[in-house]
């Protein structure tokens, strides 16, 4: 074998072996601890931006009578202000819904049907979330990522899995981590370079037909420029106002008295 031929021989199968090395199987053991390692810097990464913003593209499955799945997609901009400022545009197949949070009251307006509501909240933005789910049963998908730390939010006591391999989700090279858990079983494919969610996928396995979740991420911006009343709701003249399903356990009397005062101010 001459020189030359050697020398292509060698760079095939470096190149074989480098790639090996980057796919190679973990035990369980060594997969469970490099996916906990990747789950704590992309907690640290994610809570320790104070103002950030991304973009969420959520496509799923609900069942409805007789077992009947539809299939939904919703697109939604958010923006977090940390401790307690919150604001998502959400559109989709049936959605046109803003929210607003400001650590006192939270405000929703659905835009295709012209109605609007509001309800005080607790003061910070890991309580309001608690509240939303155990007041009003609005559960947000992947929440846990907004917690001020998703790490605790994400990992439970019955919590098990780790690291899968490498997977690319758009242009982005992405750490595929797999958990199960009681009542789900969820995925997350962390930035292999920013340390951020690429996406995530949601399995619930006590509903009907085991419905899936698949959000993903985009646009992530830690040093977004805002508005001065970016957190400021914005109701549009003439839209209908409705009571929350539920009136709060928590009372914020100064949100109520403001709330009450703008009602008889706006006429709303």
């Amino acid at each position: 074998m001459d020189i030359a031929r050697q020398r292509l021989v060698f760079l095939v199968v470096a190149a074989l072996a480098v790639g090996a090395g980057c796919n190679r199987t973990l035990t369980p053991e060594q997969a469970r601890a490099r996916g906990d390692e990747l789950l704590r810097e992309m907690s640290k990464n994610v809570s320790s931006a104070q103002t950030f913003s991304y973009t969420a593209t959520e496509e799923g499955a609900i069942s409805g009578a007789g077992g009947k799945r539809t299939e939904r997609r919703a697109e939604r901009d958010v923006i977090i202000r940390r401790p307690n400022a919150f604001k998502a545009h959400a559109k989709g197949d049936e959605r046109d819904l803003e929210v607003w949070y400001d650590g006192k009251q939270v405000t929703l307006v659905g835009h295709r049907q012209k109605i609007w509501a509001r309800g005080p909240m607790p003061a910070t933005l890991d309580e309001a979330i608690d509240y939303l789910s155990a007041e009003y049963a609005i559960q947000l998908p992947t929440a846990d990522l907004v917690y001020s730390n998703p790490y605790d939010a994400l990992m439970t006591a019955d919590t098990t899995g780790g690291w899968v391999d490498r997977q690319q989700i758009g242009d982005r090279t992405c750490e595929h981590l797999a958990y199960k858990q009681q009542v789900v079983d969820w995925e997350i494919w962390v930035n292999g370079d920013t340390k951020l969610p690429c996406q995530m996928q949601i399995t619930y396995k006590t509903e009907p037909g085991q419905p899936k979740t698949t959000v993903t991420y985009t646009n992530w911006n830690s040093s977004p420029q805002l508005a001065a009343d970016t957190f400021t709701p914005k109701v549009p003249e003439g839209y209908e106002r409705l009571k929350m399903m539920r009136h709060a356990t928590v009372v914020d009397e100064k949100a109520e008295a403001a709330a009450a005062a703008e009602s008889a101010k706006t006429g709303k």
